[in-house]
């Protein structure tokens, strides 16, 4: 629309100078100019106006997420297998300790870890691999009942730094954990008030 603006005003222009030059200039020539030049500015502006209306309307569809449905989304980036160790500081006993981060759903809000301990945890048999699922809860996410680890709580900042409690049935002592995100998978520390304390890290497999 802009160029044949352009081009019938330059038409326009060209007729008039073409004109003899002792005639009068016409009405008809300068209302195809003033049309045209109308024209060309109606089609800079309205795409302006159409982007600026576009813009605005996507803002309003996607709004931000924040709380547990920002960690929910976050956490697809973290799916797949990590592998790594825990080491009880107190007794110097250790074992291997893996993790898998099964489903990452962020329609249903909720993910899916899977931990795996070996060694002499809390000081029985090696347990066997159990499943969390860690969920949207309003703003909160909500941990669900495992049969290892007992009801259990958890927090994580912006920054990827998580606490957790859980009270495992076998320990009749709360478990609590700190950690964070680390370049190549997690890392944290554990405390068993007044038995026990130690630390743990698993890094990404491949």
């Amino acid at each position: 629309m802009r160029r044949a603006a352009t081009i019938l005003l330059g038409m326009s222009l060209l007729v008039a100078a073409c004109g003899d030059d002792d005639a009068e200039p016409t009405a008809t020539a300068g209302t195809a100019a003033a049309t045209a030049t109308s024209a060309a500015a109606e089609a800079t502006t309205a795409p302006t106006v159409a982007a600026t209306t576009t813009t605005a309307a996507a803002a309003e569809t996607t709004p931000a997420l924040t709380g547990s449905a920002a960690v929910i989304a976050a956490a697809a980036d973290y799916l797949g297998e990590y592998e790594g160790e825990w080491n009880n500081t107190t007794f110097g006993s250790s074992g291997a300790m893996f993790v898998t981060v099964l489903e990452v759903n962020t329609g249903a809000g909720f993910i899916l870890v899977r931990i795996d301990l070996d060694g002499n945890v809390f000081g029985a048999a090696d347990p066997d691999p159990f499943v969390i699922e860690i969920s949207t809860a309003g703003e909160d996410l909500h941990v669900g009942y495992s049969e290892f680890m007992g009801v259990s709580s958890l927090e994580i900042d912006e920054a990827g730094n998580f606490s957790s409690v859980a009270e495992p049935p076998g320990l009749g002592l709360p478990l609590e954990s700190e950690g964070s995100v680390t370049e190549t998978g997690f890392a944290g520390t554990y405390n068993i008030p007044g038995l026990a304390e130690g630390t743990w890290s698993v890094d990404a497999v491949g």
